[in-house]
């Protein structure tokens, strides 16, 4: 039986969602707990491969099972062999072909910044320490520019493997609550460091700090050089993924 999962994990402790040989990871953890219910080890497919430090409330995994469970009894039984940053929210059958990550058809990442030159202890695990004046309006201005369709070469890893890097960016939204920065981005898919690379670069031209003066330039160049650091991966947040 073909199962689906909404999950949500804090990624503090682990190193990313992917199975890899000698290290915690999501997916593994995870699997363990599936093969105690199942009496068989447990294949899973994922939404979305969340980085090392990343955390989701919105990640979609499926999976199948020999067993048959309501969704009531397989969350209650799934979280009772899980560890406390990881837990399922939702659980239900799935129809026979649900695939969580060829189904997919977008993605919503929230990235967090606590823009203050004291950082608020209580969000050290989920957001960025940013000690430096920004420009709010000025954000939103140049995020504009990441809107549509482009091939977004310059936000990811130079040794990339994926046949493209055209992604769709559908939505940015800024939110601000205080010190708190809430940035969301919405599309159909994103390429490995993307969001933080994006909110790297927006940072840093917010603040004159790159050498081209706008995001425009940089993904015409599709030079991975002109965007600057990435933002580091504890203020990212798999928020929602939609099918």
């Amino acid at each position: 039986m073909n199962y689906r999962i909404t999950l949500a994990y804090d990624g503090t402790e682990y190193h990313g969602f992917q199975w890899q040989d000698g290290f915690v990871t999501i997916q593994r953890v995870l699997g363990e707990a599936l093969q105690k219910l199942a009496g068989e080890p447990v294949i899973i497919h994922a939404a979305g491969r969340t980085d090392a430090g990343v955390h989701a409330e919105g990640q979609v995994v499926s999976f199948r099972m020999n067993k048959e469970f309501d969704g009531y009894r397989l969350r209650n039984a799934l979280n009772g062999n899980l560890p406390f940053d990881i837990r399922a929210l939702t659980t239900d059958s799935a129809p026979d072909d649900f695939h969580a990550r060829y189904h997919a058809q977008a993605k919503t990442y929230r990235y967090q910044i606590y823009a203050s030159q004291v950082m608020n202890p209580l969000w050290t695990r989920y957001a960025w320490h940013f000690p430096y004046a920004l420009d709010a309006e000025r954000l939103r201005a140049d995020a504009q520019a990441l809107l549509g369709q482009h091939d977004f070469s310059a936000f990811t890893v130079s040794s990339s493997a994926v046949k493209s890097h055209v992604r769709t960016l559908t939505d940015f939204r800024l939110e601000t609550e205080g010190a708190l920065w809430r940035l969301w981005f919405s599309g159909n898919g994103f390429l490995r460091y993307q969001v933080r690379t994006m909110v790297g670069a927006l940072l840093d031209v917010n603040r004159n700090r790159l050498s081209v003066n706008s995001l425009s330039e940089i993904i015409a160049r599709r030079d991975r050089n002109l965007a600057g650091t990435a933002a580091p991966a504890h203020g990212l947040t798999l928020a929602k993924v939609e099918y």
